[in-house]
């Protein structure tokens, strides 16, 4: 009895452990956190355009669309409504390319990948300065 309330609460200590290590992206607010938000996209992008495997382009699309809701999140609450709105526009490409794969439609699939990049290409220009370590948000 005492062995299962033990394994119950270090399950319940791993899953919160887990759950704050995914959360961070939620709350985004910060440069930094914004920062890291945007490796995480880069990542599932980069390994969505790599996947052969319709079920691999669905995992990394559905990913891309939280991302891309925490990214929405970050810009409303700086106020910047037009980087707010493409990220809801790469959400929904994220999504369309996810039900693509799911009917393995090749033709679709690579049709939002190209919208979705056009989109996030827009942001960047507009957002985005080079630095010397990198990316940042440009100042305004």
């Amino acid at each position: 009895m005492r062995v299962s309330r033990f394994l119950m609460a270090a399950g319940l200590a791993l899953l919160v452990a887990i759950t704050m290590s995914v959360a961070p992206s939620a709350q985004a607010k910060t440069d930094e956190d914004y920062d890291k938000l945007m490796k995480g996209v880069g990542a599932a992008n980069g390994a969505m355009r790599k996947a052969t495997e319709p079920d691999a382009i669905a995992a990394e699309a559905k990913k891309l669309q939280a991302l891309f809701k925490d990214v929405s999140a970050f810009w409303t609450a700086r106020n910047n409504k037009e980087a707010a709105d493409w990220a809801m526009s790469a959400m929904t490409h994220a999504a369309e390319i996810e039900k693509a794969a799911a009917a393995k439609n090749t033709e679709a699939i690579a049709a939002h990948q190209k919208e979705l990049g056009g989109v996030c290409q827009t942001c960047h220009a507009k957002n985005r300065e080079k630095t010397e370590t990198g990316f940042a948000i440009k100042k305004s």
